[in-house]
This record gives structure tokens, sequence and C-alpha cells, in this order.
């Protein structure tokens, strides 16, 4: 059974977002279990910088893999970028253990209206089991 969590609201390229309660346009972003799953180890990680501007779909994760491969992931929202991860960015075997408690990103969001775009973790799951 994919795990998915109902507080949670998730991208068809296998991201998910959290809006952070009492935070006003913050929000939290990590890789699914379905995405993580899918992954061999994941050697290292690039993340953002505190600071910078992101577009919606910017492939601004990048995810080396034992093969020399490394995976691009975009973001899901367009905003600023306003913290790191840094236990994940110095362990990102952390996303393996748990990819919702070990998130990539905290942000400021630009476009309320880009949560639209997002589905409920219902539709997520018929998603990812029709693939």
């Amino acid at each position: 059974m994919l795990e998915c969590p109902e507080n949670l609201l998730y991208n068809l390229r296998h991201m998910w977002v959290e809006k952070l309660p009492g935070r006003k346009k913050r929000a939290r972003v990590g890789m699914t279990h379905y995405r993580e799953e899918e992954l061999p180890e994941i050697l290292s990680l690039d993340l953002p910088m505190v600071g910078d501007e992101v577009e919606i779909d910017d492939e601004c994760f990048h995810l080396h893999l034992p093969s020399g491969v490394i995976e691009h992931v975009p973001i899901p929202l367009t905003g600023r970028i306003l913290e790191i991860n840094r236990e994940v960015l110095d362990r990102p075997d952390l996303i393996h253990v748990d990819p919702y408690k070990h998130w990539l990103v905290e942000m400021e969001y630009d476009e309320p209206a880009e949560f639209e775009l997002l589905i409920e973790p219902r539709r997520y799951v018929a998603y990812v089991e029709s693939l």
C-alpha cells in the first residue's frame, strides 16, 4: 500500500507540498514515497540556496546516484527558498528512511493559485496505481 499522508498535496512528478499553518505563504517541499522507492541509493544531493528565487517546475534538486546519473527533480511551486534541510543535505539516505519526515526545502510561495495544480492524496494514490 502506498504511503501518502493526508495533510499533504502532491504533483504528478512525485513531489509533495505541505502548507505550514500559522506561517503566511510558507510551505515545505519533499519527495514522495513512490519517487524515493524508484531511486537507488542517493549518494548526495544539491539543493537550491537560501534566498534563491525558483519557478514552478524548475529542476532545482539534483540527486547523485551510484550509476553516476544525476536525477533532476522539479520544484512544485514558485517562490523563494527560506530554508534547506541541512540534515538531509548531510545524510541523503534519510530520504529513503522517511521521505515525508525529511523534507528538502521550506519556501515562501508567490502564487497561491498554483495549489490548484496539486492533487489530494486520494487522487495521487489513484495516479500512482495507474502507472
